[in-house]
């Protein structure tokens, strides 16, 4: 941006001057960039909100406003103590006569309003801070861009008291010292650190290591990677993009000061404004009130739960055995474990085994049947929990942050006058930093006092797991009767369709809900995948937390499962994962996750001996939409031709993005090859993915040609046509193969296969009988008198019923296969046809002249 100002400069002051000002601009929203992402997670979502207003920010005033509002008001309370640094040195208010770089920047700014206005002082006598510099910045861009038209003279003074004031912003602000990256992941898991600011030392172990999950993006150091979700560019730095409002249709406009140029990008993550999130249904009553024998603030039991006896009946006995404190319900999104844990609480609390049952909600989306709501969640931390009980509990005096912390573990560890507690913890995957807050209560809690977790996710350990998979056939028909009852579309449930609605959901009760209701919409049968084609929203909900908390070998295991949508023995899919060339990859320990996610299901045969894995259907529709996007895409594409051997395929998945990938591995293995490297292994694992994806004999015939060996390229590509007969490209390449090493049988053998394909081109059979006509006239190929005469049949056949489409020249070629059968009356007649489409021919005339010499002879 330096050096587009320093252009401009030489040209004019008038383009100086709108060119300091893009960069200013520029500055300012990557300063307000930077201060909004270390703004940390909290319940109201202030982080969320500030980004909102920004991507729809018509105007620079308003990232003023923003950068005011994050250096003091309540979402300053919420910056990454790494930020505190950046916060002081915006905020801090410096007098005359200082030196330091805040002084400098606001003074010259102001001298160079003072030009365009005479009522703007150009110093301030009294003690200032950046904050103005963002104030006096944005009145200064409005004067003139926006509402004035400056005189040349005028700014010819504007401009070097602007450009010290932003090269002193450059110089001295914190944001523009700290370490700025773009990441990008590769296929091995590692990372692409392309560092734009500071150091990349600070990343470079995501450049060596992998199992670290980040999305794409660029990133700043608070030490540990944060995002930067306002700042744009991509992993070869090649532009850099900030938000330019215009939001429309879940879209903003991003701009490049650099480049002038404008782009659309994604707002869909922002489309929510931030007063439309209502508490959600299943929120913690404001009060502890009495319910049955118990003090309580859970919500009240769920409408329409059906019973899941055995379900329950562990649940119960866990909560009131003397031997676990943490128990944790787990299971898919809307499989009906919050349902389930209102149900045995409420029953519970007619006994007098806890003093008080405390809800806790970190819900942040509601499954409803007409769809997904965003919710406002009521606790995200372990601050927020401890706050939330002490203004439940009331204690006599009041506490700050640290005295509701210390009155909280007390209450856990048995130490307060009252209990004991049931604490519930709902949707615990939604929590900031869950695994340090269930470490806090894990070692903090005390028998008689316990702790309920409902989570999709479980990456923790030392709890008492019970599982919430679909729901049993039983459970399920009543489930099925009462919904469907409910709409008034009983009639339409056979026991067929209620067999197809089991199948599709995998027993899952609000997939099953959203279906009728579809059902009742159109007052007709539906099916999962039609659903879903329209409601992206409902995978999302669904899956899409779970997913993105994997590991990245977790996400290729699971994409690799989604695309083939059947039972893959658990040792085939390792066998496939940990093939030669493939990075190392942990496949159980990637199972292991995936089922603690909800996100497969593993099962044996009757004999209990082999392991199968699979996905539910809805989650194999979610994971082939992520595919699409995914950069892993390549690497499943490769696995799953593989995966086919342990089951059918569908013909679309044979052929999904192998190429490229084989592409790809035959270079590496031609450039180490050609600098005299050992590609023993790389061959082998070429040869075993070509048993079980034809193409790949082409790649490694390509390999075997430019090594000389000849012969294994034959072989290789004759494979290859076992499995593709009808690829004519490969007969053509089998054809020069042959013509190179000099078997003109097992050529023409190759241009037959190729002429009688059904969609070959003329051209290749024309060329085939003037390739046999040669070989025979010059005596090149050994043949019989059969093996010559059926040959040329085989290819006058094919040239007369293709007749319509032949020239001259074609013509003459089907004259000399008759003469070659000894049928001249018919090689006659042919002659007689190409002349008479060109007179002219020189092929056809001469065969014409030489005919009527043998007649007159």
């Amino acid at each position: 941006m330096r050096e587009r100002t320093r252009l401009a400069r030489d040209e004019s002051d008038t383009s100086y001057f709108f060119d300091l000002l893009y960069m200013g601009e520029m500055l300012l929203k990557i300063v307000v960039a930077d201060l909004v992402a270390a703004v940390d997670d909290d319940r109201d979502h202030n982080r969320y909100a500030l980004e909102c207003r920004l991507v729809r920010a018509d105007g620079i005033g308003e990232w003023a406003e923003v950068l005011e509002e994050v250096l003091a008001g309540p979402p300053s309370q919420l910056l990454n103590p790494a930020a505190r640094e950046t916060q002081r040195e915006l905020s801090m208010n410096v007098g005359t006569g200082n030196d330091s770089w805040q002084r400098r920047a606001v003074d010259r700014l102001n001298e160079a309003c003072h030009y365009l206005d005479a009522d703007i002082p150009m110093t301030t006598r009294q003690k200032t801070s950046f904050r103005q510099w963002g104030r006096r910045f944005a009145w200064l861009r409005n004067r003139t861009r926006g509402h004035g038209a400056p005189k040349a003279g005028t700014l010819s003074r504007v401009c070097p008291a602007l450009a010290d004031s932003l090269d002193s912003l450059i110089e001295g602000a914190p944001t523009f010292a700290r370490d700025w990256v773009h990441l990008s992941q590769t296929l091995s898991g590692k990372y692409r650190v392309s560092c734009f600011g500071g150091s990349r030392e600070t990343f470079s172990y995501l450049a060596r290591e992998a199992g670290h999950s980040f999305h794409d993006g660029v990133y700043i150091a608070l030490p540990e990677p944060r995002p930067v979700a306002l700042v744009r560019t991509d992993a070869d730095l090649s532009d850099f993009f900030l938000p330019n409002g215009n939001y429309r249709k879940q879209r903003f406009e991003a701009i490049s000061y650099i480049t002038d140029e404008t782009r659309g990008e994604d707002g869909a993550a922002w489309a929510m404004p931030i007063e439309a999130r209502p508490r959600s249904e299943t929120t913690a009553q404001p009060d502890l009130d009495v319910v049955g024998q118990v003090f309580s603030n859970m919500p009240p039991k769920r409408e329409g739960y059906v019973p899941r006896p055995v379900l329950e009946n562990d649940l119960r006995a866990v909560l009131i055995d003397e031997r676990n404190p943490v128990i944790t319900l787990q299971g898919r999104g809307g499989v009906g474990k919050t349902s389930l844990a209102l149900e045995v609480l409420h029953e519970l609390s007619n006994t007098q085994e806890f003093f008080a049952v405390v809800w806790f909600s970190a819900r942040d989306i509601d499954l409803l049947q007409d769809g997904p709501k965003v919710v406002r969640a009521d606790i995200l931390s372990t601050e927020d929990v401890a706050k939330e009980f002490a203004g439940l509990m009331r204690p006599k005096e009041k506490l700050n942050n640290a005295g509701a912390l210390q009155y909280f573990t007390d209450c856990l560890a048995g130490q307060a006058p009252d209990g004991p507690f049931l604490f519930v913890f709902d949707n615990f995957e939604t929590i900031r930093e869950q695994v340090s807050l269930y470490e806090y209560f894990n070692n903090a809690i005390r028998l008689p006092n316990k702790v309920l977790i409902t989570t999709r996710t479980r990456d923790f350990k030392a709890d008492y797991p019970i599982g919430v998979a679909g729901m049993a056939r039983d459970e399920y028909h009543a489930l099925v009767r009462e919904t469907a009852s409910s709409l008034g579309v009983l009639e339409l449930v056979s026991e067929a369709y209620e067999d197809q609605l089991y199948e599709e959901s995998d027993g899952h009760p609000y997939i099953t809900k959203v279906l009728l209701g579809e059902s009742a919409r159109g007052n007709r049968k539906v099916s999962l995948k039609s659903v879903v084609a329209t409601k992206d929203a409902l995978l999302d909900a669904l899956f899409d937390r779970s997913f993105s908390s994997l590991s990245l070998a977790g996400q290729r295991v699971f994409l690799t499962l989604c695309s083939w949508r059947s039972y893959v023995p658990r040792l085939g899919l390792e066998a496939v994962l940990l093939r030669p060339g493939n990075e190392r990859l942990d496949v159980d320990g990637s199972i292991a996750e995936l089922e603690r996610a909800s996100l497969v299901e593993v099962v044996e045969d009757s004999e209990g001996q082999t392991p199968f894995v699979s996905v539910p259907l809805a989650a194999a529709l979610f994971g082939k939409r992520k595919l699409v996007t995914s950069p892993l895409k390549v690497a499943i594409d490769a696995d799953l031709e593989l995966v086919r051997h342990f089951g059918p395929v569908r013909a679309a998945d044979v052929a999904l993005g192998l190429a490229p990938r084989l592409d790809r591995l035959t270079r590496a293995v031609a450039k180490r090859q050609a600098d005299g490297g050992d590609v023993d292994q790389e061959i082998a694992v070429l040869e075993y993915i070509a048993s079980g994806y034809a193409p790949a004999w082409l790649n490694l015939a390509r390999l075997q040609q430019e090594t000389g060996a000849t012969q294994e390229a034959l072989a290789s590509i004759n494979r290859y046509l076992e499995s593709a007969p009808q690829d004519g490209g490969a007969w053509r390449s089998l054809v020069a193969l042959y013509r190179r090493v000099g078997d003109p049988l097992g050529e023409m053998h190759a241009r037959l296969q190729l002429a009688e394909l059904l969609d070959s081109d003329f051209e290749d059979l024309s060329s085939a009988a003037a390739r046999l006509n040669g070989l025979i006239s010059r005596r090149e190929i050994s043949l019989d008198a059969d093996e010559r005469r059926l040959m040329c049949q085989r290819l006058r056949r094919l040239m007369e019923s293709r007749s319509a489409e032949a020239d001259a020249t074609d013509l003459s070629r089907l004259a000399w296969l008759c003469m070659n059968l000894q049928d001249v009356e018919a090689a006659t007649a042919w002659v007689n046809a190409g002349l008479a489409i060109d007179e002219t021919n020189g092929h056809c005339a001469s065969l014409h002249d030489r005919l009527v010499r043998e007649a007159e002879a």
